[in-house]
């Protein structure tokens, strides 16, 4: 293996370095800047060599598994039989075994290559791509695509077999489509009609193209994330597929609140809706905590707009022309591989993140549910307080209308007793919202004690003008001045009160207001207030002295 170092000056190649190997054949690709050397009877022992601006890194030799024919020959391995993919920034070899109709993955470390189990096959042909970080086993006997997500551990599917099927295509329900195809080339003139489905010249190019050597057009493959999520039943596991979704981000985020939305209209098990919670929760934290969230304000979205890469992965993707190191990270070349999207497409995946924020959850979410879940309080209550114990656990913060819809729908059920409970442990935060709450439904209900929650949450937090304005409200007007006086609360008009006990038709309460602000402020008997009130109360009775 010759390597050579281009010289643009004298437009010539200089040899730098020869490496030398038994090589049957080999196979290279640029997006892992990995060449593998097939050497043996049956061309499975393999040398690998990965290119990098520090110099070329030596792999150690590996060999691959193969089954035995029936006939109990040794079958041989094809430079076809080998596909070189990064996924979530690790680097796979995809092995096809048609004797034990398995697809074999290997990945690469800096100082081993390890076998990571297998894939099943139903195809003696095939081929693969990547899209957003998802392997495409296309089996093209049966033309449809199996969709494998390596950053699990299972080795299931994503979802059912799929078809692939053409954007725009008339002639089927949009909702099974899979993978897109989009022409890249805007002078071709070729029709759907002309097209098959997986023909002879086409060739798969990783990671996420298929030439057209037929119609002359390059094909590239989008993902149809309402099909894929319409053929999951694991609404879980298909929350956590979505939340590693980069380039449809904004269509991700979307699918998840509305799977949200769904899983407590139909009332699932709340086991399952709090894993489901959990998902969302977690993955949002961890945007957060890796400083990749971004929230942004605009007309049709609401919130999250975090730079790419704003998934909870734990491995993630660097920088163009990192090496293969302990986990073998690697990256497309920032150049090439961009330019094949649109200016629109790049700025959208660049701008849009699926995590979704507590705020977000309880607008979309809860708040979109409450009406309709008004009856059933009780579930919805459950619900919305395993919500606030995995927002707890992840110490983010809550938005303050979720307490207050918690409030609203206690009091709606009449479980007073779950609701002081929810308030004094400090499951529902404190504050002058929530103190509201609790005096409105207090009224509402008829419950004092309910009312109580609320003015001492007002006293709690020195809100003084407020819990001032409350007691007058309920008539409690000389509580009121003692407690103006006790904290020297200035804020608050003397009229308030003199309003407050006239409006009450109470002659008592008036003339006992008027008395104590005439020994509490100084020169009250020179002000305004004091005759017009002095005057309403002689006016309407004689008999009460002042």
């Amino acid at each position: 293996m010759d390597l050579f170092a281009c010289d643009s000056m004298l437009n010539s190649l200089r040899l730098v370095e020869t490496k030398k190997a038994n090589v049957n054949w080999y196979t290279y690709t640029h997006e892992t800047r990995l060449v593998l050397l097939a050497s043996g009877l049956q061309c499975k022992t393999f040398n690998g060599f990965q290119l990098s601006t520090a110099g070329v890194v030596r792999l150690p030799r590996f060999e691959m598994t193969m089954a035995r024919s029936e006939s109990n020959s040794k079958p041989i391995l094809s430079a076809g039989d080998l596909h070189l993919v990064t996924v979530y920034g690790r680097i796979y070899c995809l092995q096809v075994d048609r004797e034990a109709m398995l697809l074999h993955l290997y990945r690469f470390y800096r100082d081993a290559v390890v076998q990571q189990g297998s894939l099943p096959i139903y195809s003696s042909k095939l081929s693969v791509n990547v899209v957003d970080n998802l392997l495409l086993v296309h089996q093209i006997d049966a033309k449809v695509v199996i969709i494998y997500d390596l950053f699990v551990d299972s080795r299931a599917p994503v979802s059912a077999p799929l078809p692939l099927l053409w954007r725009g295509y008339q002639g089927s329900d949009t909702s099974s489509q899979a993978a897109n195809k989009e022409i890249e080339s805007s002078e071709s003139s070729t029709s759907n009609e002309n097209i098959l489905m997986y023909e002879d010249g086409w060739t798969f190019l990783v990671p996420d193209l298929i030439l057209d050597q037929t119609n002359k057009v390059l094909w590239k493959i989008h993902l149809d994330l309402e099909a894929i999520s319409a053929s999951s039943s694991d609404r879980t596991s298909l929350l956590e597929f979505l939340q590693r979704r980069k380039l449809e981000a904004n269509k991700a985020k979307q699918l998840c609140l509305g799977i949200a939305r769904d899983i407590i209209l139909e009332r699932r098990p709340a086991t399952q809706v709090t894993q489901a919670i959990d998902v969302l929760v977690t993955a949002y934290s961890y945007s957060v905590k890796a400083g990749t969230y971004k929230e942004i304000k605009n007309e049709k979205a609401t919130a999250s707009t975090p730079t790419a890469g704003a998934s909870p992965d734990n491995e993630r993707h660097r920088p163009s022309g990192s090496n293969i190191d302990e986990d073998v990270e690697m990256n497309l070349s920032s150049g090439s591989k961009e330019n094949m999207f649109c200016a629109n497409e790049q700025q959208e995946s660049q701008l849009s993140s699926p995590a979704i924020s507590p705020d977000e959850l309880y607008k979309f979410v809860f708040a979109s549910v409450e009406e309709m879940m008004v009856e059933e309080s009780e579930y919805l209550v459950a619900i919305i307080t395993e919500f606030l114990r995995s927002i707890s656990a992840e110490k983010l913060k809550v938005d303050l209308n979720i307490y207050v819809m918690t409030i609203r729908l206690l009091a709606y059920s009449k479980r007073f007793a779950e609701l002081s409970l929810f308030t004094t442990n400090k499951i529902i935060e404190p504050s002058k919202e929530v103190a509201f709450q609790l005096l409105e439904s207090g009224r509402q209900n008829q419950n004092i004690k309910v009312r109580k929650l609320g003015l001492d949450m007002l006293r709690q937090l020195s809100l003084h003008h407020d819990y001032i304005s409350s007691l007058v409200q309920d008539g409690y007007y000389l509580e009121a001045l003692r407690y103006a006086q006790k904290h020297k609360v200035t804020s608050v008009r003397s009229s308030l009160f003199l309003e407050a006990a006239f409006a009450s038709n109470d002659l008592q309460h008036l003339a006992a207001i008027l008395r104590v602000l005439s020994e509490l402020i100084p020169g009250f008997k020179e002000t305004s207030e004091y005759y017009t009130f002095y005057g309403l109360l002689n006016d309407t009775s004689s008999s009460v002295a002042v």
